[in-house]
């Protein structure tokens, strides 16, 4: 009798581990799940908004390419504001502070290369930190097209 108890105790013993190894595992696996979906929307928002600033600096005087790429611009900064890293929020907003300063004048591109390079540094760290910290120690500067305006 008090072997069939015992046995009974480990096999239920050992039903019930199995049970919250299944559960922990499951959960893990959501999460990292749900991280990563987080990452690639962040990842396609981040690049839609260099997108946006790249077609603002090709319209040049196209006031209808212009009025587009403002356009898909506000609708990146509405996507933004929902799911960006405070880094790249501030970023954000020093892009356009830079922007409105600079309407119909001309503007200083270094400058401007140098907030799109903070706001790529922040971006990174945002999607994934061990790398952007990796690319940060290389001391990488980002490129980026700018057309001279007139």
């Amino acid at each position: 009798m008090a072997d069939i108890t015992g046995d009974t105790l480990v096999i239920t013993g050992g039903f019930i581990l199995v049970i919250i190894i299944v559960a922990i595992t499951f959960l893990r696996l959501r999460t990292a799940e749900r991280r990563m979906h987080e990452s690639s929307y962040k990842l396609r928002t981040y690049t839609d908004l260099l997108n946006a600033v790249t077609d603002i600096n090709l319209a040049g005087n196209d006031s209808y390419k212009l009025d587009i790429a403002k356009r898909n611009l506000a609708l990146t900064l509405n996507r933004l504001n929902l799911i960006a890293s405070s880094g790249v929020l501030k970023s954000v907003s020093d892009l356009l502070d830079f922007l409105n300063e600079h309407k119909e004048k001309d503007f200083d591109t270094l400058r401007l290369h140098n907030i799109l390079n903070t706001l790529v540094i922040e971006a990174r760290r945002d999607l994934n930190p061990s790398h952007a910290r990796n690319i940060e120690e290389s001391k990488v500067r980002y490129r980026f097209f700018g057309p001279v305006r007139k």
